[in-house]
């Protein structure tokens, strides 16, 4: 059983609904205490209300996209909590509504970029240091499906995940015997959140909730030797142990584990 650990101090993007919603409940339910960030202060705070918590939630809105925003956010999780031990990068905007690759525009792929792959990365920049002398952390990159990587319609927001993937995967090998990990978590399908609203019977999809049994157990010390691993939600088995759930649901992060090895000198 993954054990409980009240001192952990996560910051969670997108915290106020959908994914990021699931995920901060879960990790206030394990008794961690959780820096919320959004856009959007009401749902924030609905989100705080809900889960009961009390001091052990404080949240800040921020515009991602903006470097000096990023930096204030994690100044203010420092002073509400005093360090930041757990990232969850989950914030994101989705594709524009293009059907084809080439109906995407240039303006479209960047504002993309900009909050889906440069903001994560940023804040992780901004983190890391601090965990890696502290000789623990814990990088978690929310991002999605293969198949939807390649998705005509899907194409932009796809690009910005693997991008994402590529980025955690490489990092998880620089901190390798740093106590930090960096993962990917995927929920592995779509999901019944704003971003499928009008694509599907919300009943036919995936629940946000999935994401919170590997999330939880991401942010523990049970999940030390897990990095550079993709971890998909849908398939965590919770009638396992964590540990046989986690090596049931993952696999290297930015596809590791297929194709040919690149020809070296």
């Amino acid at each position: 059983m993954t054990r409980r650990m009240s001192e952990r101090v996560a910051i969670v993007t997108g915290a106020g609904r959908g994914l990021g919603r699931a995920m901060t409940m879960a990790l206030l339910g394990a008794g961690h205490r959780v820096f919320l960030t959004s856009t959007d202060i009401e749902s924030l705070d609905e989100t705080r209300c809900a889960s009961g918590a009390g001091e052990r939630a404080a949240v800040k809105t921020a515009d991602l996209g903006n470097e000096q925003e990023l930096a204030d956010l994690v100044d203010a999780a420092m002073r509400a909590f005093g360090r930041v031990d757990v990232l969850v990068s989950n914030a994101g905007v989705p594709n524009p509504p293009v059907q084809r690759p080439l109906d995407v525009t240039p303006d479209q792929f960047r504002q993309l970029f900009e909050i889906n792959t440069l903001a994560s990365i940023n804040l992780i920049r901004l983190v890391t240091p601090d965990m890696v002398a502290r000789r623990w952390g814990r990088i978690i990159f929310i991002s999605t499906s293969l198949d939807t990587m390649l998705e005509p319609g899907h194409v932009a927001y796809g690009m910005t995940k693997a991008a994402g993937e590529a980025f955690i995967a490489a990092l998880a090998t620089s901190l390798q015997s740093t106590g930090v990990t960096a993962n990917v978590l995927s929920p592995g399908g779509a999901v019944a959140t704003r971003m499928a609203a009008g694509v599907a019977d919300p009943k036919a999809l995936l629940q946000p909730e999935i994401m919170a049994a590997p999330v939880v157990w991401l942010a523990s010390d049970d999940s030390n030797n897990a990095t550079g691993r993709r971890f998909i939600a849908a398939k965590w088995n919770t009638a396992l142990n964590p540990a046989q759930a986690s090596q049931a649901a993952s696999a290297p992060a930015a596809w590791g584990g297929y194709g040919d090895k690149s020809v070296k000198p």
